[in-house]
This record gives structure tokens, C-alpha cells and sequence, in this order.
């Protein structure tokens, strides 16, 4: 689904809860605090562990995403919106009922000797939107590798973005996440009320994890939101 809502409409909403109180200032070419918020906002729910279909790049059986070579570990391929490696799959392209899926790693050696490689991971980004796959070990023969991934957030420039690829039945997510970090902004004592509820909310919609998943994930934020409470509370 098309996202629609714009930044400018967000900022709006939560001008209304601050006694329109600006969130932009003309002196600021980066329009702070109001992208900065929105940034946040965005990152945070585009980071792992969340995958949502809607972010997902994925290759297929007709187009994978590289073809080994035997010997060779590592593979460049443009990804200009990479984020994060979600899955990958790995099939004799001669046999796409071979298939097989790799375990995905952060980083990992050069293994020199040839097997069927077991593990990949995203080892180098040149920041000109070319991302380096590592096999691990290297191939001992041809594969058609397909990597599934989510794609990065990308950074408000102007108030007239949408909030794409969010689409628009998450605006009530988004909103209270950026009026939690405008409110902290402002120190504002509801930011950690308004927190708690965009964490909580943006647990209960994630769409890959189980419910323990989402319980461990949860009292980890929670967890740090109170100590940063506590530590600004020692600091008034």
C-alpha cells in the first residue's frame, strides 16, 4: 500500500500537543527538531529485528540475486536501498528444487577451501550502493544465491516526503513515536508515557516475531527508557 501522509501533516499533529510550539526554525537547514524526530521515528521501526513485507527486496528463482563461482567468496551487487539481510537461499541453478537456506551471519572469515557454503553475510558497503555478500566456506560448485532483505530508512529532506515505505494504516504508530521524541524535545514529562505506548504498540505489530520474541525485545526497551528516565531525573 501507497504511503500518502506527508512529514509536514506529522509535524502539524504534533505542533497541536505542544502549544504549537515550532519544531522547525529557518536559521536550522536541517529543519531540527522535527526531522531529527522523524528520522528516529522511521529508523527505529525499519531496524531489526523488524521485517515487514512491505520493505522486503527479494530476488527470485528466475533472477537471483548473484551466481557463484567456484573458489570465490565474496560477490558485489548494487543494492542501493540495502538494509539488513533477512534470509538467504542457495539452489543448484540446473535443480530449483535443490534449495537450501544459508544461515545469516554479521561477519565472518575466509574459508579457502571449497564445500557447499553454509553461511552468508553483508561484509563490505562502498556507500555507492554496492553491497559485498560473503559466502562461507567458499563454493565448491555453481549456486544461485537469492538474498531477501529489508531496505534502510532513508533520511527526511524535505516536509512535503511521505512517510514511505511506511504505509498509511501505520500513521497512528508513527505519530506517537515522533510525539514521544518531540515531547523528550521539549522535556516535556509525557515522553515517557508516549514512549512506553509506541514501543509497546510497535512490538504488538511486528508482523516476524513470536510472542516471546516480542517480550524479550520490549523489556529491553523498556528497560532503558526507565534508566535514561532516571538518569535526566538525577541531572534536574
Amino acid at each position: 500500500m501507497a504511503s500518502t501522509i506527508q512529514l509536514e501533516r506529522t509535524i502539524l499533529i504534533c505542533q497541536q500537543f505542544l502549544r504549537l510550539a515550532p519544531l522547525t526554525f529557518p536559521t536550522n537547514p536541517n529543519n531540527d527538531p522535527a526531522f531529527y524526530c522523524a528520522d528516529w521515528t522511521m529508523q527505529m521501526i525499519l531496524s531489526p529485528p523488524f521485517a515487514w513485507r512491505w520493505n522486503r527486496t527479494s530476488a527470485t528463482v528466475v533472477v537471483p540475486t548473484f551466481t557463484t563461482i567456484i573458489g570465490q567468496t565474496d560477490y558485489s551487487v548494487a543494492l542501493p536501498n540495502f538494509g539488513w539481510i533477512e534470509k538467504a537461499t542457495a539452489y543448484d541453478p540446473n535443480n530449483a528444487n535443490s534449495a537450501y537456506e544459508l544461515q545469516v551471519g554479521l561477519n565472518t572469515a575466509v574459508e579457502p577451501l571449497n564445500n557447499q557454503p553454509t553461511r552468508i553475510v553483508a561484509q563490505l558497503d562502498d556507500d555507492s550502493g554496492n553491497i559485498t555478500f560473503r559466502l562461507f566456506p567458499a563454493p565448491d560448485a555453481v549456486y544461485n544465491v537469492i538474498v531477501e532483505s529489508q531496505n534502510a530508512a532513508q533520511l527526511f529532506t524535505n516536509a512535503g516526503q511521505t512517510w514511505d515505505p511506511l504505509p498509511d494504516y501505520f500513521s497512528g504508530l508513527y505519530t506517537t513515536g515522533m510525539l514521544a521524541k518531540t515531547f523528550e524535545y521539549a522535556n516535556d514529562p509525557r515522553w515517557v508515557p508516549e514512549m512506553q505506548m509506541f514501543l509497546q504498540n510497535l512490538a504488538a505489530a511486528a508482523e516476524n516475531l513470536d510472542s516471546t520474541q516480542k517480550n524479550l525485545w520490549l523489556a529491553d526497551k523498556l528497560n532503558s527508557l526507565r534508566q535514561t528516565q532516571m538518569v535526566q531525573q538525577g541531572r534536574a
